[in-house]
């Protein structure tokens, strides 16, 4: 699975093209050749309603699996967004604090920043809460507790600080929870469904044109399924969520927002 997955965008697609499609005419062929001596009118007709049905069946499973999926991509790379800019307020109340304890979380933040962009989830799918940027995430929350209190005006903006550094902690577990590589599961039922319609697919009459049709069909769906494992692995992968929104406050500096 690690290894598909690794693949690049043109290679991940053909692979799984060829997965789908040369089983598929083996298939028709093999049921084809069993069944030819058997096969009468009424045969016919009852495998072509069979198979129209299953493959309706079958684009439904995948749109399914498919809007599951994309929620879950959407979820991580929402995520990001939400945690740039939590990131983007702090510092500006880590400057109107005016402490060095302040200073120091300002400069663990941009190290937390460098850190992840620099990982491209690297280390967060293999280790997680071993990874650099666990630890500026650690660090900051111990220090954003023991930020010291001078003014009036401090008591408020220190718990607003505590407060975005849970945020940041709290989106960062987001991606945490997906680091798992996995199939999901809706693809195991729709190879069997597949398995099925190229049996059902036996009953016409497999010339040139019928064949490329199928075919076709089979790379269809193997694009689609190539998609919906691809949405749900969005930490590896050629389709992999990048830290766009880290990438942007890196470029900007911390230092350079109001």
């Amino acid at each position: 699975m690690q290894y598909f997955l690794n693949l690049s965008f043109i290679d991940g697609l053909v692979i799984a093209s060829l997965a789908i499609a040369i089983p598929g005419i083996i298939t028709v062929f093999l049921v084809r050749y069993a069944i030819k001596n058997e096969l009468t009118k009424q045969h016919e007709r009852v495998g072509r309603l069979l198979f129209r049905v299953l493959a309706s069946l079958l684009a439904l499973l995948i749109s399914l699996s498919y809007a599951n999926e994309i929620i879950r991509y959407n979820k991580v790379n929402d995520s990001l967004q939400q945690e740039a800019s939590v990131i983007a307020s702090l510092v500006i109340k880590l400057d109107a604090y005016r402490t060095n304890s302040a200073e120091e979380i300002k400069s663990a933040l941009n190290d937390y920043l460098k850190y992840t962009i620099e990982d491209d989830w690297e280390h967060v799918v293999h280790d997680p809460y071993k990874t650099r940027m666990m630890g500026r995430i650690v660090y900051m929350n111990n220090v954003a507790r023991t930020l010291e209190i001078n003014r009036d005006y401090q008591v408020g903006l220190k718990q607003e600080i505590i407060a975005d550094v849970d945020m940041i902690t709290k989106t960062l577990q987001v991606r945490f929870f997906t680091t798992k590589t996995r199939l999901p599961f809706l693809t195991y039922i729709t190879g069997l469904g597949l398995l099925i319609s190229w049996c059902f697919f036996a009953v016409y009459k497999l010339d040139f044109i019928s064949v490329s049709f199928l075919t076709l069909y089979n790379i269809f769906i193997a694009v689609m399924i190539y998609f919906v494992i691809m949405l749900g692995n969005p930490l590896t992968g050629p389709l992999k969520v990048t830290p766009e929104p880290f990438i942007v406050l890196d470029e900007m500096g911390l230092d350079n927002i109001p």
